[in-house]
């Protein structure tokens, strides 16, 4: 890693995993899947932040995310493999489901996000270690 910014942003990516598992074991679906989101969110501006890469305000910050990961580390630098920008927005597309519709989240679901983020944080590691 880089930057300090980078490393703070991979220790508050694997705060988010902790508790994502500390709510599965709850029973607390939604937060586990709202939490896996904010993983692999934190996890992607991690290594953006190692390339030196910072989104300007957190307006819309997940857009801006998933748009800098997929081009800059996905197709441009190829340091993650494609299938991961699918993961980004799947998770985000399930946090807000979690989030803002009268939808439970299962506990297929939020075992399903946490296994995502699981993998996605463990090819992220990777790649951020010297």
């Amino acid at each position: 890693m880089r930057s300090e910014k980078a490393v703070n942003l991979w220790r508050k990516a694997c705060q988010a995993l902790s508790v994502a598992e500390l709510a599965y074991k709850s029973g607390f679906y939604d937060e586990a899947v709202c939490r896996s989101y904010f993983a692999v969110l934190k996890a992607a501006l991690a290594l953006l932040a190692s390339l030196g890469l910072q989104p300007k305000d957190t307006v819309r910050i997940g857009y801006w995310v998933q748009a800098n990961f997929a081009n800059e580390c996905i197709h441009r630098r190829k340091l993650m493999p494609r299938e991961s920008a699918k993961v980004l927005s799947d998770l985000r597309d399930l946090r807000s489901r979690a989030e803002y519709t009268e939808e439970m989240m299962n506990e297929w679901l939020a075992r399903q996000s946490l296994k995502l983020a699981r993998e996605f944080l463990a090819v992220v590691e990777r790649r951020l270690k010297p």
